[in-house]
């Protein structure tokens, strides 16, 4: 019994320690804080679900470019494990490792996966900047 134990607390600390990683990672964290939607500064909002293949490998790619445009968008994630995470993803329809682009005053502009090449990616965020600055 005890070793089942033992297993089950091991695989539970394994797996947060990975959700964890995988939502903060090894550079700044990536903003919860869905308020930040319409406030002077377009937003680039990822529905995230933690543990989920899709929604991690979303946000990694969102990472390795996010700071060549954290000066004028904001990047933020709507946790799907949340209720206000769920709200703003059921509101938008997204579903996990989809995104969705918000103008400065957060008018919804485009659903977007997250771009499997980051350069394509980046592509579209230059493009979406292109209408709203």
């Amino acid at each position: 019994m005890k070793k089942a134990l033992l297993i089950i607390g091991t695989s539970v600390l394994a797996v947060v320690a990975i959700g964890y990683y995988l939502l903060v990672g090894a550079g700044a964290p990536v903003s919860t804080n869905l308020a930040l939607v319409g406030q002077g500064k377009p937003a680039f909002v990822l529905a995230y679900e933690n543990y989920s293949p899709t929604g991690g490998g979303a946000l990694n790619r969102l990472r390795n470019v996010r700071s060549d445009y954290d000066e004028r968008i904001n990047f933020i994630i709507a946790d799907i494990g949340t209720p206000a995470g769920r709200a703003f993803a059921e509101q938008y329809h997204l579903r996990d490792g989809l995104a969705l682009f918000l103008s400065a005053d957060g008018e919804p502009l485009e659903t977007t996966d997250i771009a499997l090449d980051e350069n394509e990616l980046r592509s579209r965020l230059d493009a979406k900047l292109l209408l709203v600055e």
